[in-house]
């Protein structure tokens, strides 16, 4: 497949916010300890990111539609740029709220801007290997932002200054678009306490992982810097865990499609578990091998929401599968917002990494809970593994196991349908048959 000139300047668009943001979520959890400040206030400080980045994704739907896709991207990412120098005229502490909270809104709106357009201009056939694209996107982009940190002095504005420079970029390619913006879909919503009662497991593991997530972009950098590690070993713990991200997705995601997706999540959830107590195990001065060690946890950690997702959707039916996708974000987000809070009150109260402590007994009660359904119910026939970031609720009209824009028999079966890449071919059912074993699992009990 070919992926068209406005694909790739949407793409390029979101690789270079991406370096601005990755640099900025870490450069602000070194500064916070450098600064002296408090682990439990770091936490909030650090959780306003994820807090911005839930209310935009809520909010600015109709925002974007008023005002088109160029002009509504340009605005958030000038609030992006204005976010960042902030943090350079602000001492670190309390004041550093509002603009985590700014910055989480600003990049809320790049992904709606970005995800909208690229669902638009996808044939359905091509939804999955876009998704793929955007997902390598967004993963390298955000690596490539952790290896900056350590080219700027360690106080002064020069790092904040470039994250801003590279927001101010990203809005190069989207505005030299010459072609006709989409609508902005908007999409249905779907209780929580229904989608808990079809798939528990998938509402719990998407909050988890969201949760987890959290904790790797914020504590992790926190608790590295005050563990006395320099800029250049932060950044590398943080790439590790990133790139692991990224080249997990195919392994698990090919797994997953060909046995019973819930021992994969329930293996991965354990196995994060022990990576959680390996951490605190491991002496900070051991480099090398915590960036092996967090390439591993990275692996599992960002496969986990995927996983999730890849479970509720074969347990819904079909004209239920974006509003639950949908759902499964926002109990992600919230999972993301209360992750550095309880963290940084974990480490204030019983060390700097208290947190993995948090993270495992949390991924231990996950395994646990999947292995209660393994025995109580029996697997239901699956669909694809797509591996689909927490970004907006944009991305679930990019997933092409959802019904948004074609039908969803032409989604799975389309000749390159998400069989390339990270998307993997599966043997997914038919509408009539997954709206029976809806039924069948809501009357029986759900896996």
């Amino acid at each position: 497949m070919r992926i068209g000139s406005v694909s790739l300047s949407l793409l390029l668009a979101t690789a270079i916010s991406l370096v601005g943001n990755g640099l900025l979520s870490t450069l602000v959890a070194v500064r916070l300890a450098d600064a002296g400040v408090a682990d439990s206030a770091s936490g909030w400080i650090l959780a306003g990111y994820f807090g911005g980045l839930t209310s935009g994704t809520l909010l600015l739907g109709p925002t974007i539609g008023r005002v088109g896709n160029i002009r509504a991207f340009s605005a958030f990412t000038a609030l992006g740029v204005a976010a960042a120098l902030g943090h350079g005229f602000i001492p670190a502490g309390w004041g550093w709220v509002p603009l985590r909270a700014l910055t989480g809104l600003s990049m809320a709106g790049v992904y709606m801007t970005v995800e909208s357009w690229l669902n638009a201009e996808a044939l359905p056939a091509h939804r999955g290997r876009v998704m793929a694209a955007y997902l390598v996107a967004l993963y390298l982009g955000t690596g490539l932002g952790q290896l900056l940190l350590p080219i700027w002095p360690e106080t002064g504005l020069e790092a904040f200054a470039f994250a801003a420079l590279a927001a101010s970029l990203a809005a190069i390619p989207v505005s030299l678009t010459r072609v006709p913006q989409p609508n902005v879909l908007t999409s249905e919503r779907l209780s929580a306490i229904a989608l808990l009662r079809t798939a528990p497991i998938g509402w719990w593991a998407a909050a988890i992982s969201g949760f987890v997530a959290g904790t790797i972009y914020s504590s992790v950098p926190l608790a590295a810097r005050s563990a006395g590690l320099s800029s250049i070993d932060v950044s590398q713990l943080m790439v590790s865990f990133v790139l692991g991200g990224l080249a997990g997705q195919w392994p698990i995601g090919w797994l997953s499609d060909r046995t019973d997706r819930r021992r994969v999540l329930m293996l991965v959830a354990l196995l994060l578990a022990i990576c959680c107590g390996a951490f605190m195990e491991v002496d900070a001065s051991e480099s090398k091998l915590r960036a092996g060690l967090a390439f591993v946890f990275g692996a599992l950690a960002f496969s986990i929401y995927p996983l999730a997702v890849a479970h509720t959707l074969d347990r819904v039916g079909e004209r239920q599968s974006l509003p639950a996708a949908g759902q499964m974000l926002l109990a992600s987000s919230v999972g993301a917002v209360l992750g550095p809070i309880v963290a940084g009150l974990a480490s204030a109260r019983f060390g700097p990494n208290a947190f993995y402590a948090v993270d495992g007994l949390l991924l231990a009660a996950l395994a646990l809970g999947v292995l209660s359904r393994l025995i109580r119910f029996v697997p239901v026939s699956q669909d694809d593994y797509v591996a689909i970031p927490r970004t907006s609720f944009a991305i679930n009209e990019l997933d092409p196991r959802t019904d948004a824009g074609a039908p969803a028999d032409s989604v799975r079966r389309g000749p390159d349908g998400g069989a390339l890449a990270l998307a993997l071919e599966g043997h997914g059912s038919s509408a009539s048959e997954r709206l029976d074993q809806h039924h069948a699992v809501r009357d029986g009990g759900a896996g």
